[in-house]
């Protein structure tokens, strides 16, 4: 008896399902594994997935062939023992830090930290009984001075924003390690390219990787990178709280992140040429980027950067916000955008977007100004790029 025909809609749910189980395309780019879930053909499959199998997968909010593969990439161009991939720079922040601290327990960040960052400790952390103190992350002294009994973590970045103020990683996990303490660096504005926390003592590293390591302003997420016992804790955390990233915002970082060094060089070689032309013209005050013999860091970054500061600068015009909102528009190529570390150069002004919430007290002592512009520097031509904010300064 022949086998009854099955259903348009049968057929339509069911046909071509397991043209992986059956076929080895040897495909060249990694697919995309764009499933919710994934099946099994016995017990002993699920036995293994829940035993720990890596390559074994039964839900995407726990894990992905695509984030798993983003997740060794960036493993190995940080150099840690694990990685785990979220939804988002914050939620990647979240895991890290709700995976580690307890109730009880103390942290002593940078005060210059991205302003979402500090909302997340001051306003979040605090009603969970997490306490914190924010510091001058450059002296050493202030931070062993904030030190308690229940410390458990330093928290600071690679450079700064929008200032772009280098933290001695080098110094601060020694004073770490000596103190029982774990390190988080936030290395987003350098990346991998250019440097590596991990091998200076940072207990684990996180990235936003919409921004670099992505590079394309077309998804949107965040990793951390180190500590394996960190990360599964994290991972737990993640998991629970629901900060799981989708496959296909993996896969576009997977695919952008295969040029990150050749971008960095770019991004890296184009600041240097616009900071120095910035830092000639009548109209700025004062300019913002490590690879000025000008700025306070300068030795430091030399030391710790061995091939470029990054794309990421800021600087100050003489006037206010009606100069700043006229530079805006008198830019032709450069467009304003609140985020970093696309192909194309942008702007933002950090008092009206990353540092709205502080007051004008706070900015002033952070030498953040009306005038204070944060640029984030494309790979395109050098020319082109410093001809067109020469142009916009000239006709103001």
């Amino acid at each position: 008896m022949s086998e009854r025909p099955l259903g348009v809609s049968t057929r339509a749910v069911h046909s071509g399902n397991d043209i992986d189980q059956h076929m080895v395309t040897r495909a060249k780019s990694l697919p995309i594994y764009e499933t919710s879930v994934f099946v099994y053909d016995s017990l002993a499959q699920v036995d293994d997935f829940l035993a720990g199998n890596p390559d074994n997968y039964m839900y995407t909010r726990i894990g992905n062939p695509n984030q798993a593969a983003l997740e060794m990439l960036v493993r190995d161009l940080e150099g840690g023992e694990a990685a785990l991939f979220s939804a988002s720079g914050m939620a990647a922040i979240s895991a890290a830090l709700l995976g580690l601290l307890s109730a009880g327990d103390h942290l002593i960040a940078s005060r210059e930290l991205y302003g979402t960052t500090q909302s997340l400790i001051e306003k979040e952390l605090s009603r969970f009984g997490i306490a914190s103190t924010l510091v001058d992350i450059g002296d050493l002294d202030a931070v062993k001075a904030a030190i308690t009994p229940a410390t458990r973590l330093i928290y600071t970045e690679t450079a700064s924003n929008p200032l772009v103020r280098v933290s001695d990683v080098p110094a601060l996990a020694a004073l770490a390690k000596a103190h029982g303490l774990k390190l988080l660096v936030d290395n987003t504005f350098l990346s991998p390219a250019l440097y590596r926390p991990l091998a200076d003592g940072a207990d684990l590293v996180l990235h936003s990787t919409t921004k670099y390591l992505n590079g394309h302003s077309d998804a949107t997420g965040g990793i951390l990178v180190g500590d394996a016992d960190w990360i599964a804790q994290a991972r737990r955390f993640q998991i629970n709280a629901g900060g799981s990233a989708s496959p296909f915002e993996a896969w576009l970082t997977f695919r952008g992140a295969k040029t990150l060094a050749l971008r960095m060089q770019a991004h890296s070689r184009n600041a240097q040429a616009l900071a120095e032309a910035l830092e000639a013209h009548p109209r700025v005050a004062k300019v913002h980027y490590p690879g000025l013999a000008s700025h306070p860091d300068h030795d430091l970054a030399r030391r710790l950067f061995g091939k470029g500061c990054s794309g990421m600068l800021s600087f100050t015009l003489h006037g206010g916000l009606d100069e700043v909102d006229r530079l805006m528009r008198g830019l032709r190529h450069t467009a304003f955008a609140p985020s970093l570390a696309g192909v194309a150069s942008s702007i933002s002004h950090p008092g009206k977007t990353s540092h709205r919430a502080l007051s004008p007290e706070a900015l002033a002592e952070l030498d953040i100004h009306d005038g204070t512009i944060r640029v984030s520097v494309g790979i395109e031509d050098a020319a082109d790029i410093v001809a067109d904010f020469v142009q916009a300064l000239d006709a103001l």
